[in-house]
């Protein structure tokens, strides 16, 4: 891959404009050169019922096997800025799904959380327990109205199936009974709407027919075994993965904020976290999640829900907190959601305010002001089951709350270099001390309620 991880780390951080330094609040920040070179397309012949991608191989982590023999420094580990710089890379090519590149992202994360003791908590897939496979699929022909990609969409996130959807014979009626509306949305606007009192919900073979196999994508995901007497019960940890690929013009589209930023806040908690449970103070188990086709519309968490591994199912879950994008704007602002569908307070929002409090330069601004999206990320495919989510975001254009979303979403302008621009980092840093901080809270609080 030419550059080693910690080359592209030390290059991203150590960059500065001469005579400027970061600063918290977000202005005079550095900035790394713009990295425009030649980008290749992820995607190959027509994506049909195509197999999975070869995989890319994921550069060998220090202490992992494979790796130089040379001890890790924990502070490199624990900063979400290094895992970004791989992330985001040109090398993964926007780590849509399915392609080469989200498997090497995969790959990555699996590889970090063995060198800390996670366990791979999946019995059920013997090949790798980090990883659940899924087949992705979409709409074809009349069904279908976007070419093979990415439906261009200014708002943020997707509604669940958006753009394509898992199938197989275990599929629950309710889950099926959604994947049929989104077909007869899609036969609509075709003009080939079904006949007014058609058998519902359809079948899967019935759906399987309207279906094109776009290959197979994956959940990756590490548990952290509690050592306390709830150590039963879970403590759910997530962000997705993947992003939209390569753009049909050939930019790769990297995804920086969307969503390395969530993914390698998660990595870079894992060695503080994993040492708090050597000195017993994770009385809970904290699951962290890495979800597949999230871009899709909710593909990969929602497979998570209707498939569940053993003693992680959602009568053993206690509380899920969810990330996706919180790497832009200053560092001084953050949005959350941290209430019920019916707008009461779950009990996430206590943590999260006992945990700003905790930090040593606390957010200025824990803004109410994203609830729009409530259904438009991976937590709600757990709140609709009735658990507790809390959904962290970097925030709008308003730093005192509302406004737009910041202009590279979606765009191949998504680079690590507008985080550095926009605050040097260490938004990012700062999001990573307060999850910990409220997982920790999360892991250790009374017995469920």
């Amino acid at each position: 891959m030419g550059t080693t991880i910690k080359e592209r780390f030390q290059a991203v951080t150590s960059f500065r404009e001469p005579g400027l330094a970061p600063k918290a609040s977000g202005k005079d920040v550095p900035r790394t050169p713009a990295t425009e070179g030649a980008r290749v397309s992820a995607r190959s012949g027509d994506g049909f019922d195509r197999a999975a991608p070869a995989p890319l191989k994921a550069p060998a982590l220090e202490g992992s096997p494979g790796a130089p023999p040379r001890p890790a420094e924990a502070a490199e580990d624990s900063d979400p800025m290094k895992h970004i710089a791989y992330l985001a890379s040109d090398e993964l090519k926007g780590r849509d799904s399915p392609s080469a590149g989200l498997s090497a992202a995969s790959a990555y994360v699996e590889q970090f959380a063995k060198k800390y003791g996670l366990v791979g908590p999946n019995v059920q897939n013997a090949a790798s327990p980090y990883q659940q496979p899924f087949q992705v699929f979409s709409f074809a022909d009349g069904a279908r109205q976007v070419a093979p990609g990415h439906a261009e969409h200014k708002d943020f996130g997707h509604t669940l199936f958006e753009e394509g959807f898992y199938l197989d014979e275990n599929m629950p009626a309710d889950t099926r009974a959604l994947l049929g509306g989104k077909y007869d949305e899609a036969m609509k606007r075709a003009g080939k709407a079904r006949e007014p009192g058609a058998a519902q919900p359809l079948s899967v073979a019935e759906l399987r027919q309207a279906a094109q196999a776009d290959g197979f994508a994956q959940n990756t995901m590490a548990l952290l075994p509690g050592t306390g007497p709830h150590k039963d019960e879970v403590i759910v940890v997530m962000a997705h993965l993947d992003h939209v690929g390569v753009g049909r013009g050939g930019a790769v589209h990297n995804g920086a904020d969307d969503n390395a930023s969530g993914s390698a806040v998660l990595l870079a908690a894992i060695p503080e976290l994993a040492e708090a449970q050597k000195q017993g103070k994770l009385d809970r188990s904290v699951l962290f999640l890495w979800t597949g086709a999230e871009e899709m519309g909710l593909v990969g968490s929602q497979y998570f829900v209707d498939h569940p591994i053993p003693g992680l199912g959602l009568e053993n879950i206690s509380g899920v907190i969810n990330m996706d994008m919180v790497g832009r704007w200053d560092d001084q602002r953050l949005s959350v959601i941290d209430t019920h569908s019916r707008g009461q307070a779950n009990y996430f929002r206590e943590l999260t305010r006992k945990a700003n409090q905790n930090l040593a330069d606390p957010f200025d601004r824990l803004n109410q002001d994203i609830n729009v999206y409530r259904d438009r990320q991976d937590g709600a495919v757990f709140s609709r089951k009735g658990e507790d989510v809390l959904f962290l975001f970097e925030g709008l254009s308003n730093p005192q709350g509302g406004g737009e979303l910041m202009p590279d979403y979606h765009q191949p302008g998504d680079d690590i270099d507008k985080i550095l621009r926009d605050n040097g980092g260490n938004k990012p840093r700062r999001v990573k001390e307060l999850m910990v901080d409220i997982i920790q809270q999360a892991s250790t609080r009374g017995a469920r309620q």
